[in-house]
């Protein structure tokens, strides 16, 4: 085994290549991607202490994703060669069990991203229209019933400054009431555009934020998650915050 470095944005390994290592995330993060449709769309954020790439090893076939390193990554690097010399020495029977269940496993991931079991992501060249509904009584009563439409990102949710609050350079494009409920933060998210796809990223609140029930903040694995098309929730700070809207991502007429 040996460490290797890479540096934020760097590619470990792309979708198609050969697998000729797995490896152990020593420091940092990594994405796993897959390229659906011209695009790549995000499945996993990977933490420190994670394995990954031993499903093209095991299986003797090209990588099925593309991994790339969020930010600085250490990672330990295991070649094939020495994997499955090992493997077969001490317990041939378990790396042909090994293999026959990261078959099943790859064959049932194929089969639910064929039938878009995956949510479909919201590719911001097929978008005509975001709308934001509200989704409890209180947010129906400060926009209405009808919500609004986002025409223009990043779209930043937040509350309205209170006395001693900083004063912001660019304010919220909604701006909500509070009452000093801290389920909402000052700035607390926005909408905007990554990657060429429609997502949510949490601006430091202190709370976080859930989009389609995954929590996303800085002190979260990934402080962003993507929309997709349809009908998508968010709720600023906990489950029972009154801050609960809905996302409508309409689709280009083709």
């Amino acid at each position: 085994m040996k460490e290797q470095d890479y540096g934020a944005g760097e590619t470990i390994y792309n979708q198609g290549e050969p697998g000729d290592a797995m490896f152990i995330i020593k420091e940092g993060k990594i994405e796993v991607l897959r390229n659906v449709d011209g695009g790549n769309a995000r499945l996993a954020i990977l933490p420190k202490g994670a394995i990954f790439g031993e499903m093209a090893v095991l299986r003797d076939r090209p990588r099925s994703t593309t991994t790339r390193a969020l930010g600085p990554v250490r990672l330990v690097v295991l070649p094939k060669d020495a994997f499955l010399k090992a493997f077969t020495r001490d317990n041939p029977l378990g790396l042909k069990l090994l293999r026959t269940l990261c078959e099943r496993l790859s064959q049932a991931g194929d089969q639910l991203l064929q039938n878009r079991l995956f949510s479909e992501g919201a590719w911001m060249r097929g978008v005509d229209e975001i709308r934001l509904l509200p989704d409890s009584p209180e947010m129906e009563r400060q926009i209405g019933k009808d919500g609004l439409t986002v025409d223009k990102l990043p779209f930043r949710i937040g509350r309205q400054p209170g006395a001693g609050d900083p004063t912001q350079a660019e304010p919220a494009e909604l701006t909500l009431a509070s009452g000093g409920n801290e389920q909402l933060s000052l700035i607390h998210l926005a909408i905007v555009e990554h990657d060429g796809r429609l997502a949510v990223r949490d601006l430091h609140s202190r709370l976080g934020t859930l989009v389609n029930g995954t929590r996303i903040a800085s002190f979260e694995q990934s402080d962003s998650a993507e929309l997709t098309l349809g009908e998508n929730s968010l709720q600023t700070g906990g489950v029972d915050s009154p801050y609960r809207f809905h996302v409508i991502v309409r689709r280009k007429a083709t």
